[in-house]
């Protein structure tokens, strides 16, 4: 499990690294984004590992993202640099590939260590949409990607930020269990008992 969080901690660094330095080019980012989460979505219905969970969750939680930045950006809580709208056009793709990410690791973990509990399933879900999010944030904004201005900040990232993160992605992480079950759509991550 390491491994997989390592690697994929790794894989998102370079994703934030590239947010940070290429966010000025708002169609071009929003391009390389689009194309890479094809690529991902790919490799998912290349190793049969594809649901269309991933797709649902890879949409809902870029809608979010978009009346998230809209609201943050309209009340000065934050402003994004070097772009000439008010949210940049890549914010969809960025909101729906942290879903995409948290979702990979998830399946990766859950195949590797098929035994792991329900418990730990909840905490490791619990750590990634704590983690990963803000790592991504705290990447771009010291990149001058956009600066925040509200209070008590880490790194960058304000606690308040991280606790709409970890709530947002939650949340979206219970929709989709509770649609996959109901629905009985086949899902490692989200439904496993159907696989």
């Amino acid at each position: 499990m390491q491994r997989i969080l390592i690697k994929n901690t790794i894989k998102l660094i370079i994703g934030g690294i590239a947010i940070g330095l290429l966010h000025q080019y708002d169609l071009v980012l929003a391009i390389l984004l689009a194309l890479k989460i094809t690529h991902s979505f790919y490799k998912n219905i290349k190793k049969q590992t594809f649901s269309i969970a991933l797709v649902i969750g890879f949409v809902i939680t870029g809608i979010i993202g978009i009346a998230v930045e809209h609201a943050g950006t309209s009340y000065g809580y934050w402003e994004y640099h070097d772009i000439s709208r008010q949210v940049p056009l890549w914010i969809f793709f960025a909101w729906g590939a942290a879903f995409i990410l948290m979702y990979q690791i998830e399946n990766q973990v859950y195949q590797a260590t098929p035994n792991l509990s329900d418990s730990s399933k909840k905490y490791l879900t619990l750590f990634m949409v704590a983690f990963f999010p803000t790592l991504g944030e705290i990447i771009a904004i010291n990149l001058g990607t956009w600066t925040y201005y509200v209070p008590y900040q880490i790194l960058g990232v304000p606690f308040a930020a991280i606790v709409a993160l970890i709530i947002i992605h939650s949340s979206v992480n219970a929709l989709l269990g509770f649609t996959s079950k109901k629905f009985g759509i086949k899902d490692m991550v989200f439904n496993p008992q159907k696989m």
